[in-house]
């Protein structure tokens, strides 16, 4: 049970990061600057949630087409995570043309990276595995969404583009949220077939 429990630490550790970036993104659309460095720290957090959640399915991994997606999709979404990162600290420091073009390309990326998972998840045979195909896809249109609402900002739309942004933010947390209650659900579930199985040994 190693890597599952490594999964879902990361999993809840994602939840914290995509909550603290859509708490950033809704004081941006206030325009108070300091939005920018939450933004940055719950970007930070996602990016270790999906390194462990990747970590973890490798320790825990049968070699399954699904499972194999999965991480793969959980490292794309790190990687998207660590350049927005890289993006939030740009726009907190000034630049925020800049900023917001590597916001666009790492918000992109999350959004590849969640629908692999999605697609991963959807070919597994777990028994929520619908429910984490749910919140993977609805992962991947925040961030999306978020790629969008930035797109908008640069166009100079700022007003609409930070309401997208926003928006693209908490769709992400509440995805991350029924993807942590799904695999939380998931491994709960399998504890107690062992403990069944044993029992009747």
């Amino acid at each position: 049970m190693k890597g599952e429990i490594i999964v879902l630490t990361g999993a809840w550790i994602q939840v914290l990061g995509t909550v603290i970036a859509a708490i950033g993104e809704t004081i941006l659309v206030k325009e108070e600057h300091i939005g920018f460095r939450l933004v940055s720290i719950g970007n930070g957090f996602e990016a270790v949630g999906n390194s462990l959640q990747a970590a973890g399915g490798e320790k825990a991994s049968r070699g399954s087409d699904g499972e194999r997606l999965r991480i793969t999709g959980a490292w794309v979404q790190a990687a998207g995570n660590v350049t927005n990162v890289r993006a939030a600290e740009l726009q907190f420091s000034g630049e925020e043309v800049k900023g917001l073009k590597l916001d666009v390309i790492g918000d992109s990326v999350q959004s590849i990276g969640a629908e692999l998972e999605a697609y991963g998840a959807s070919l597994g045979d777990a028994r929520f595995k619908k429910l984490l195909t749910t919140g993977n896809t609805i992962q991947s249109l925040g961030a999306a969404l978020e790629a969008i609402g930035e797109t908008f900002i640069l166009k100079g739309e700022r007003e609409i583009g930070l309401q997208i942004t926003a928006f693209g933010s908490y769709a992400q947390a509440a995805g991350a949220t029924i993807a942590a209650v799904a695999l939380t659900k998931e491994y709960s579930d399998d504890d107690g077939e062992c403990e069944k199985k044993k029992l009747t040994e």
